[in-house]
């Protein structure tokens, strides 16, 4: 059966869409270890029972009914494609497909959906435990979530499907935003006002907004089909807006109606996703570490720039200010010490390099924020401190807080060495806004590790003493803020 499009699955039953999505989970999601069995349970400790993205649930809490859905629920998880997600009226839903579309709500705690429900019969039962559809999507989401976990640490399942941990999942999303989750998720954020099912809510697709992360892990996809870096490979399909075009075939270029069509229809494109290596752009969980980052660094500025709140639905999640963005950024730094750190097998060279780039590029993007953003005009009045309205000050310019470089040195020097000039200059930058002079000092021991590992030459005469003459002023106290 040929696939439809994105616009006929918004307009007609998603019961006749076939799934192609496959199920080894973590190939959709930041997962930095792929090479072992997603659903293994343990058996030696049947309180402890392993999910499909390898996060680990401690479920002695629940009753023995319950434990036995969960295992079942993650031994053989359900062959679901998330469709689009959105926020409306305090309740994110979550559209996926099985052979029959499923509808997942995540209600604020004064809605409807206080407790998260699915759409499926199992779920309609007054009081009905979690059924698979809700374990699985609370599974995945926890998996994008939540910062700041050991992944040895088993998390505490509740009798709702959800780990104690998160608090609770509207809450959760909310404090994450829906926009970054469903980039993690791989799924599109639609409309408030949208429904499914609906002609007059249907907008045309020739017209409307192309995801960006969407347009950004096509590109991946056929550059690692086509063996070249995705940055460079095909700019004339890649420019800014995209060129989706009125029909998907584009006569006499194969490669330009793959990308329509992966644009345009949910299961080609997780069924092409599936057949990409682990070792493709796309499957490199560092690198979509360092994707998310720009992704919140992107609403940041946009929110900045408009000087005003989100409103109507996106109101229960709040501005993305410099106090979120900051939570973001630091989490994936922890995300990225973890994968490095905290898994089964050494770095390979290429992941090592991977993870160096992220940490490079995550510490350039902050230094370049040394701006203060104007206040967000809310209903409150409350006065913000420069600590809250300056990015680069917060996470470095303030205090010495170690931030990138704790994870940069703890990598072997060959990963970083080929970012050398690019560290340089993001220490001439801190000459010039300030920086503790703690963390000055340790930036320069790292760069002249990553010299002494790579035969770099010494920096030239004007550089060095230049950030030389900075670092002495006694007088300035632990901060040198211009």
């Amino acid at each position: 059966m040929p696939p439809t499009t994105r616009s006929q699955t918004h307009r007609q039953s998603l019961s006749d869409v076939t799934s192609d999505y496959d199920d080894d989970i973590d190939k959709s999601s930041s997962e930095p270890e792929s090479d072992s069995d997603s659903s293994l349970i343990d058996d030696e400790d049947p309180s402890i029972i392993r999910s499909p993205s390898k996060l680990i649930y401690c479920v002695d809490k629940l009753s023995s009914d319950a434990r036995m859905r969960v295992r079942e629920a993650f031994r053989d998880p359900p062959r679901l494609s998330l469709q689009y997600c959105r926020l409306r009226d305090d309740v994110y839903a979550f559209q996926m497909t099985e052979l029959v579309p499923r509808s997942i709500r995540i209600g604020s705690p004064d809605s409807p959906f206080a407790t998260p429900r699915c759409s499926c019969r199992e779920q309609q039962q007054k009081n009905g435990p979690p059924c698979k559809h809700l374990l699985w999507l609370l599974d995945q989401l926890v998996k994008q979530t939540l910062y700041d976990h050991a992944p040895t640490s088993p998390l505490t399942m509740t009798s709702d499907g959800y780990p104690e941990e998160i608090g609770d999942p509207f809450t959760d999303i909310s404090a994450f935003h829906l926009g970054i989750l469903g980039d993690g998720l791989r799924c599109d954020v639609v409309a408030p006002d949208s429904e499914e099912g609906s002609e007059d809510s249907d907008v045309d697709e020739e017209n409307s907004s192309i995801n960006p992360h969407r347009v950004l892990e096509a590109r991946e996809m056929l550059a690692a089909v086509a063996a070249s870096p995705p940055e460079d490979h095909r700019p004339d399909l890649f420019c800014d807006p995209p060129n989706k075009g009125k029909k998907l075939v584009k006569r006499r270029d194969i490669e330009g109606t793959v990308f329509r069509m992966l644009l345009d229809n949910n299961d080609f494109f997780h069924y092409f996703l599936a057949q990409m290596r682990s070792t493709d752009p796309v499957n490199d969980p560092f690198r979509k570490l360092s994707q998310r980052v720009d992704r919140v660094l992107q609403e940041l500025d946009a929110c900045s720039l408009s000087q005003t709140t989100p409103t109507s639905g996106d109101s229960a999640e709040g501005p993305p200010d410099v106090a979120w963005a900051a939570r973001h950024i630091t989490g994936v730094v922890g995300l990225i010490r973890t994968a490095i750190f905290e898994r089964d097998r050494p770095l390979e060279p290429r992941e090592r390099t991977s993870a160096a780039r992220a940490l490079v590029h995550i510490l350039a993007v902050v230094v370049e924020r040394n701006h203060d953003l104007g206040p967000l005009r809310t209903t409150t009045t409350t006065p913000t401190s420069r600590r809250e309205r300056n990015l680069y000050l917060r996470l470095v310019g303030d205090r010495d807080e170690n931030f990138v470089l704790g994870v940069l040195n703890l990598l072997p020097p060959d990963a970083a060495a080929q970012f050398l000039h690019g560290l340089e200059d993001i220490l001439d930058r801190l000459g010039v806004h300030g920086a503790p002079a703690s963390y000055v000092e340790k930036f320069r021991s790292l760069i002249a590790r990553l010299r002494r590992a790579g035969g770099g030459a010494p920096p030239s005469a004007g550089a060095g003493s230049k950030r030389q003459g900075q670092s002495q002023g006694h007088d300035r106290g632990p901060k040198r803020m211009k």
